[in-house]
Order: C-alpha cells, then structure tokens, then sequence
C-alpha cells in the first residue's frame, strides 16, 4: 500500500503475512526502514506520525488502545486485588518502575554530583555555547530530571520499582542525577506513608550506582532504612521466585537491593537477584531490538528490569537549541511517543520465548499508559 501525505489506510494484518515499512522523503527512491515479525504485533495498531525530531523521521509508531472499558486495579493497590488469588512469583509479574526515581527534586539550586561523570560534565560545558550562555545548572537540570511526580505520587500510579542513587552531600544523604535531587528522608516518607495507606503493597528500592559512599555512609544509610521499615524489609532467605502472596502473609513490604554491605541488615545482593541492562540506544528501534533480544534471553529465576529510555547523544544536546527541537530531556523521551506499543511487542516476544516481561522503567510514566500496559499484561498471564 503506497501511502500518501495526509492519507490513511486500516485493515488488520494476517498471520502469514509479512510488514515490510519502505519510505521516500523528498521524491528520493523508496528506501527500506522497518520489518516487523506479524506475529509480535498482537494487540498493537500501527500509526504514522511526527516525533519532533529532525535528524530522523520517526514515523512508525506501536500503539496500544485504551479506553475506559478496561478493567484495570486501582494503581494504589493493584498487587493487593490482582494477586489475592494467584501464587505468581514475583519475577514473573510486569512491574512499572521509575528511573532514577529520585530525580523529580533537582532545581537550578541544587548541589552539584561530586562524581559526575567528568565526560558528562565537559559535555555540558561545551554545548552551554548552544543554549545561549545558559547556565551550567540549568543546562543539566533541563537534561537530568526524569519524573514530574514525587515518590507518593509515583507509587499511587502504580509504581513499584524505585530506582535510587544515593549520595551524600553536605552531611545529607540524596539522590543525585548530574544534581542533587530528592533526599533519602524525602523519599522514604513517601514509601511510608503509601505502604501506611496500602499494607499489602511491596516496594523494590534499589540502591543503584552508589558512587563515592564510604562504609559510614552506607551504614547510615542502611540504618535509616532499618530504623523506618525494621521487620518489613525482606531478608535474604526470600528470593524473587517467591510470589506476592508469601511477601504480604509474611509482613515484608520492602525489597532493599544493592551491592553493599551492612552490619545493619542484609539486603538482597543485585549479582545474585537482578538482571539490568543499560541499552544505551539513542533510537526508538535499536532500542526495541536490544530489549527484545534481552527479554528472550532472561534469567527466569532473578528479577529483571527492561529499561525503556533511550540515551541522549551530544547532537540531541545541539539541537535542543534549535526551535522546535527537544529542549528537555521530557520533550526527548517524548519522540518515542507510545512506550506502552513497545512493552506489548517486548512482551509478545517474550513470551514466544517462555519469558515474561518483568520491571519496567521509564521517565515520566505519567506521559504514557505503562501503568495500563503493565497491568493488562498480567491479566492476559492470569487468564491464561
């Protein structure tokens, strides 16, 4: 089907047949851009459209379509109506998950990461000239804030996964993302009071990239979690094999991972327990390829995140001060307009493969329908 500006074409794809995608930009020849396996496009339209980019058109576009029709939990407690009857590991669940989840805080105030990392901070620097002069901080800030909603926020969503990078700065342990964001005791009274008002929900927090913490502070860390959520935190003899049924009768609604240790208390080590891949693509297809491709070849037996965020490159930085162009990292997540296509099609090859899709990050969940994704692909698994 030759496709014309403006035109619209609609019908649904037969199982022996192929998707073949060819563009022609500027009457150039037909040249070929995408193949897609038909029998990955279960429950997904596709859509041609604009991103906002101008290094690429990225045109193909996965959507899933959700109306009020769907039956989905209430996001504050859905592991509590979903699971009430099904003894489903914990691995095998689709869980949302936020990326670096403490991030919603940082202003042009705030302190900067002592450990940046130097490639990234000299990066900045040198493309300050494109943006007129701005500010170093505002410059980053505009790049490293990846959530508008604060912890409480993120986990009445539907959130379960928290992607935290502490640091300690100035006598205070934070999170930091280029900036200081959202502090340690910021974030755990959001998990308290949520987990106050949902008893039977659990809450993964993952100290990630810990940089720069000496014994002291991960100890100070730790006990400031022990000292919170005590006899809540799940041990080590639990694993993720072990369903959401046997976390809630026994009382544990944290999951501390890491790779730190405490005499404090023993969290769950993330070498034995997780699997976490950073794709570092910069397009929405490569990006596809390398979940897919993950996903297939999973650990059953560990937690695993598929982090669905593509990476900015120093031209996406340059063009940002071009009007029209992403100016923001919010605006660049945004030319992969419909992450929940992808976790449909990440999910449909998954489970070709025996696997399931498990965590799943994003920046900005509220943009998108992750949340509904998420859920009605584990109600497709109950069902089945």
């Amino acid at each position: 089907m030759n496709l014309k500006r403006g035109q619209q074409w609609c019908r649904n794809i037969k199982p022996e047949e192929s998707l073949i995608i060819y563009e022609s930009r500027l009457f150039k020849k037909w040249s070929f851009r995408k193949a897609f396996p038909t029998s990955l496009l279960n429950g997904i339209r596709i859509e041609f459209g604009k991103s906002g980019r101008i290094s690429e058109l990225y045109g193909i576009n996965l959507v899933q379509d959700f109306d009020a029709n769907d039956r989905f939990p209430k996001p504050s407690q859905w592991m509590t109506k979903l699971y009430q009857a099904y003894d489903t590991p914990l691995n095998q669940i689709c869980i949302p998950g936020t990326h670096d989840s403490g991030s919603y805080d940082i202003t042009t105030f705030s302190d900067e990461d002592p450990h940046m990392w130097e490639s990234l901070k000299k990066l900045f620097d040198y493309y300050s000239e494109s943006y007129f002069f701005t500010p170093f901080k505002e410059l980053v800030r505009w790049w490293a804030v990846t959530q508008g909603l604060n912890t409480y926020q993120q986990l009445s969503a539907g959130v379960r996964y928290l992607d935290i990078r502490p640091r300690k700065i100035n006598g205070q342990l934070v999170t930091v993302h280029g900036l200081a964001g959202a502090s340690i005791n910021n974030i755990i009274m959001g998990i308290k009071r949520f987990l106050n008002e949902n008893p039977r929900e659990i809450i993964i927090f993952h100290i990630h990239e810990p940089y720069g913490m000496i014994q002291a502070d991960i100890d100070e860390l730790f006990q400031v979690l022990y000292e919170n959520f005590g006899a809540s935190i799940a041990p080590p003899q639990m694993s993720p094999s072990n369903s959401i049924q046997q976390f809630q009768n026994s009382g544990y609604q944290i999951i501390v991972l890491s790779t730190l240790d405490s005499p404090v208390f023993s969290g769950w080590s993330t070498y034995e327990t997780l699997s976490n891949l950073w794709h570092n693509k910069n397009r929405p297809y490569p990006l596809l390829e390398s979940i897919t491709n993950n996903l297939v070849y999973r650990k059953n037996n560990r937690l695993h995140i598929t982090q669905m965020t593509m990476t900015e490159s120093p031209g996406d930085l340059k063009q940002g001060a071009i009007p029209g162009q992403p100016s923001s990292l919010r605006s660049f997540v945004r030319t992969l307009r419909y992450p929940s296509g992808f976790l449909r099609y990440a999910a449909n090859a998954a489970r070709s493969h025996n696997k399931r899709v498990n965590i799943v990050t994003v920046d900005f969940p509220e943009d998108d329908y992750i949340y509904a994704a998420c859920m009605r692909e584990n109600i497709i698994d109950i069902n089945n």
